[in-house]
């Protein structure tokens, strides 16, 4: 079995510095357990907060998902000097960057800490905390438009 780049743990702690969350296009998948979650933060019910503050995306094979939108600036409809809803955060967020294509190597690592500030900084992180922001990451199940 092949020893994880990550097995000592690695250093990271949100700087707030918007990098995963302006500049470039994204989209943030949302389930139910963050809709909910949102939702309640926003005092709104789920159908409110989905009107508001979602659209449908489309991947390849025509599926849709619910994700937050965006402004036209490629910012998260949540990022105002800060993210408003931090603590209310989807899962995809709170999981940055222990995400699959970010840990997949240390290149794809050292990769990403060219963008992030918080990466290689501050807390440390177990290669154990480290599997369970993955597992959290991946378990996910995005909400699907019915057809």
């Amino acid at each position: 079995m092949e020893e994880k780049f990550y097995k000592d743990g690695l250093r990271f702690s949100c700087k707030r510095c918007s990098f995963c969350c302006t500049g470039f296009p994204g989209v943030v998948l949302l389930s139910e357990d963050d809709l909910r979650r949102l939702a309640d933060w926003a005092g709104l019910s789920n159908e409110q907060f989905t009107l508001a503050y979602c659209r449908w995306i489309e991947n390849d094979e025509g599926t849709k998902y619910l994700s937050l939108r965006e402004r036209q600036n490629c910012e998260c409809i949540f990022w105002k000097d800060g993210c408003e809803a931090y603590e209310a955060r989807p899962v995809q967020c709170r999981t940055y960057p222990f995400w699959t294509n970010v840990m997949e190597s240390l290149e794809s690592w050292s990769k990403e800490c060219g963008d992030c500030p918080g990466m290689n900084q501050g807390d440390l992180h177990t290669a154990d905390e480290i599997e369970e922001e993955l597992f959290k990451y991946m378990s996910r199940v995005p909400i699907k438009k019915e057809k």
